[in-house]
């Protein structure tokens, strides 16, 4: 079957999405399809795909009209739409919705700059043409693929998508590659090579830091530190300006708080931490969350990430109400920082991940996609 994938950019080493695009299309190749790729860029792949690389446009519904025209050329038998176009058979919004998003993101700012936010010309105008953009995605895909059953209602609620178009599919990671076991022989090394010493370590992954919450990591850490407690923090993604290392300094942990910015491998990190740490303001379905749990370590997020539909509060992790309570984040941390707590969190963590490996999910998706093929044919 003819299949296009459509993608801002096809590149494992971006971020999430980008990193299950290139996933699935392999997975696709590996069962026979002809997979075709239609995004503004590509890197760090090595697969037989066929690319049609269009040229940058800066506004996003100028890239929307561009992937449709390519699409309108291409006459592929089903097309899935990460969140780029409105040419999707099936859309499969990674971020959730970027236009509650980006509403998280503007909540936890400081009264004057959300004031700003909202008042900004500019801003206005990228929030018309993302909620036009996002109108014409529901409106046009046949499927829409919820992340979290959160989400599933938080689409047909404020997008007035029905309920017989929407199908919930968690995301997937691989967990054999998370496994504790192969992750056992990485953790010394890992540690030495960060200067991490024996204190407990939690690690936290976001290229957004004041989306996903880093901020909170951090006051939670300062708390500890308050407390005595010798713990530290490890941030990976994100690079971070003098905003997040000066936070750090005046709140006295600049010297637990490490910022390694963008990762190729986070296995290693896996293997060095003690616990996972995600804070986040807002998550369609976070996958270094799946990815944590995978390699048996205790995860703490929040109730805005999808993801946290698949912890049991206090048994395979610890789920926040509200992503601002730094308080219970400290809370939570502290008690991971009993060796035999986190042993016990940690084994039923692998127990449930085992049940979301990314094989599993591309199977659904490409079921999926199968099942959409078929409509359109009839």
């Amino acid at each position: 079957m003819k299949i296009a994938l459509v993608a801002d950019r096809f590149d494992p080493l971006v971020g999430g999405r980008e990193q299950w695009t290139v996933g699935f299309a392999a997975h696709l190749l590996g069962r026979g399809h002809d997979v075709h790729v239609v995004a503004f860029g590509e890197a760090n792949h090595a697969l037989p795909i066929r690319s049609h690389i269009l040229p940058h446009a800066r506004r996003m519904l100028e890239r929307a009209r561009n992937v449709a025209s390519s699409i309108a050329t291409l006459r592929a038998d089903v097309v899935h739409d990460s969140g780029t176009s409105w040419s999707g058979h099936v859309f499969h919004p990674h971020t959730g919705s970027r236009r509650l998003s980006e509403a998280s993101l503007r909540d936890a700012q400081s009264g004057l700059r959300r004031v700003r936010s909202m008042i900004s010309p500019r801003g206005w105008r990228y929030r018309w043409h993302l909620a036009r953009l996002e109108q014409m995605q529901a409106r046009n895909a046949r499927r829409i693929v919820a992340l979290s059953h959160r989400l599933c209602g938080l689409l047909a609620e404020h997008h007035a998508v029905p309920p017989e178009r929407l199908i919930v599919i968690p995301n997937g990671v691989d967990t054999r590659r998370f496994s504790p076991t192969r992750l056992a022989g990485l953790r010394q090394p890992a540690r030495r090579m960060l200067g991490l010493g024996d204190g407990t370590v939690f690690l936290a992954a976001a290229h957004n830091l004041q989306l996903k919450g880093v901020d909170s990591a951090i006051r939670a850490l300062a708390v500890l530190r308050q407390e005595g407690v010798d713990a530290k923090l490890v941030v990976a993604g994100g690079v971070a300006d003098a905003f997040w290392t000066g936070l750090a300094a005046q709140l006295g942990v600049g010297d637990r708080v490490q910022f390694l910015g963008p990762v190729t491998d986070m296995a290693p990190l896996f293997a060095a931490a003690d616990a996972v740490v995600h804070p986040t303001r807002w998550d369609a379905c976070s996958l270094v969350t799946i990815e944590g749990l995978a390699a048996g370590l205790p995860v703490i997020t929040t109730a805005m990430n999808g993801a946290s539909e698949l912890i049991t509060d206090g048994r395979s992790g610890f789920v926040l109400p509200d992503p601002e309570d730094v308080p219970a984040l400290a809370a939570s941390m502290r008690q991971l920082l009993d060796p035999g707590r986190r042993r016990c969190i940690g084994i039923a963590a692998r127990e449930m991940a085992v049940h979301h490996d990314s094989r599993d999910n591309f199977r659904a998706v490409e079921e999926l996609l199968l099942e959409v093929a078929g409509e359109c044919r009839q």
